[in-house]
């Protein structure tokens, strides 16, 4: 058996200032770290699930490393202290992340999947729909700013295919990837309504279990609702500007229409002109 050895008989390399580029690391730190997450839905349900945590500090000139093994400790602690919610995560991380590494900064980020039952729209059938999620948050000299991204599928038929065929259009299945910059302060932004917004202003939200009628009412739905991949970020934007110096600071959007009838995707990109780009 290996004897169990102290901090005293092990020597401590990363603090060591000989033998290494005298350089400022700006993020450094650990990456996609899994770990069991709570989101509190906008009903009051939880949507409960793995998530992807990322955290890194900043790291000056004159220390060789940075202690690794207290990134994942450090998540440990918060998310057992915290109750795994995450909007009550992110900020403790930030802080204790700052301090216990001794840094200026601290940036942290958690990817996770978001689920959501959608009713058919004649039938009533039930079933979940999938959502890629994401909340940052980056405390940069002082300065605390969290950020929430999701990515939303939808449905977009082409005008221009509509309006030149004798019958039919073509459609394409396409995602908005939008991030916001919160503002706390004066209320919540939910996941929930930034989907909303999306699926409002495309062709046709997608969703998963769909019985005929269901097909043959999205399918009339598309074709009264054509979207051009620039409509859609357009849309998308001017709702979102209705938030901003409100619930928001700031947005982006992305847009990707994967083309049905092209191997290339049309893509389209908006922001508020802020700081996010």
């Amino acid at each position: 058996m290996p004897r169990k050895k102290t901090n005293d008989d092990i020597p401590d390399i990363q603090n060591t200032i000989e033998g290494f580029p005298k350089k400022y690391i700006p993020k450094v730190g650990t990456r996609d770290a899994t770990v069991p997450i709570k989101i509190i839905r906008k009903d009051g349900t939880v949507n409960e699930g793995s998530g992807k945590v990322s955290m890194y500090t900043d790291l000056t000139p004159e220390v060789k490393g940075t202690n690794m093994s207290r990134y994942r400790i450090l998540i440990e602690e918060i998310l057992q202290k915290d109750g795994y919610y995450i909007h009550e995560v992110i900020p403790s991380l930030l802080t204790e992340c700052k301090e216990r590494l001794k840094a200026d900064n601290a940036y942290v980020k958690i990817n996770f999947d978001y689920f959501l039952k959608k009713k058919a729209p004649v039938s009533g059938v039930e079933s979940h729909m999938d959502y890629r999620g994401c909340m940052e948050g980056k405390l940069i000299n002082g300065e605390q700013k969290l950020y929430l991204k999701v990515s939303v599928l939808y449905a977009s038929l082409c005008p221009c295919s509509k309006e030149i065929s004798d019958y039919g259009a073509h459609n394409q299945r396409s995602v908005a990837d939008v991030v916001v910059e919160l503002d706390e302060s004066r209320g919540v932004m939910w996941i929930e309504e930034l989907i909303d917004i999306v699926e409002r202003c495309s062709s046709a939200p997608i969703i998963n279990a769909l019985k005929r009628i269901d097909e043959a009412y999205q399918t009339e739905l598309m074709y009264e609702n054509p979207r051009f991949v620039e409509d859609m970020v357009r849309l998308i934007g001017q709702e979102l500007d209705i938030e901003l110096d409100n619930r928001i600071k700031d947005y982006s959007v992305v847009v990707n229409h994967y083309e049905s009838i092209h191997s290339s995707t049309a893509c389209a990109i908006i922001n508020a002109g802020r700081t996010l780009t």
